[in-house]
């Protein structure tokens, strides 16, 4: 069996699918003509979509995505997607969609990052920002609040801080919970 490329065209939009043996559709990720409009809606349990980070560029398209019909299949096809476009990531959903975190994700050679908060900065920033804080309203506290100029930055200080300390917390919470449910899952 060799690997041959299967055009897809829905409304306006057309995909390039390269897959072996195994087809896929693309479904607009909403679509008001259609009924249910949105893409997970449109799939059946044991489906896998596949999300782009980015479309070609003058396509013209609305977004897409590629829905495959295992696991296996989203793998494969996304495996080849990074390997022709490298600055491409590929997240795969099944058919819950956007409600649970992607069940696999690959990434391009060439692909960067979204700009965003990184884990590094949440705990090294709330920690600064934080403690700082603490610091200046203790030291104005001592002082009987006579200079009040410390206290009044180190209060607003503190809020960020303990927000960003708190979000970090709840991620890597919620992260470990997850990874311990999967393996629970995976044994028993």
């Amino acid at each position: 069996m060799h690997t041959r490329p299967i055009f897809l065209r829905i409304g306006n939009i057309r995909s390039d699918c390269y897959t072996r043996g195994m087809s896929g559709r693309t479904v607009p990720l909403y679509d008001e003509r259609a009924h249910p409009p949105c893409w997970n809606e449109r799939m059946t349990s044991g489906e896998y979509a596949m999300h782009y980070s980015s479309f070609e560029s003058g396509s013209g398209t609305a977004p897409y995505c590629t829905v495959l019909g295992s696991l296996q299949a989203a793998e494969g096809h996304a495996m080849q997607e990074t390997a022709r476009r490298p600055e491409l990531r590929c997240r795969i959903y099944d058919h819950e969609g956007f409600g649970r975190p992607p069940v696999r994700e690959f990434k391009g050679n060439g692909y960067k990052e979204e700009p965003g908060i990184r884990p590094r900065f949440r705990r090294w920033g709330g920690a600064v920002l934080f403690f700082g804080g603490l610091i200046l309203t203790i030291i104005d506290w001592r002082s009987d609040f006579e200079l009040s100029w410390p206290a009044m930055i180190g209060t607003r200080l503190l809020a960020p801080g303990l927000v960003l300390l708190v979000t970090d917390a709840v991620i890597v919470l919620t992260e470990r919970r997850r990874r311990l449910h999967a393996t629970e899952k995976r044994t028993g």
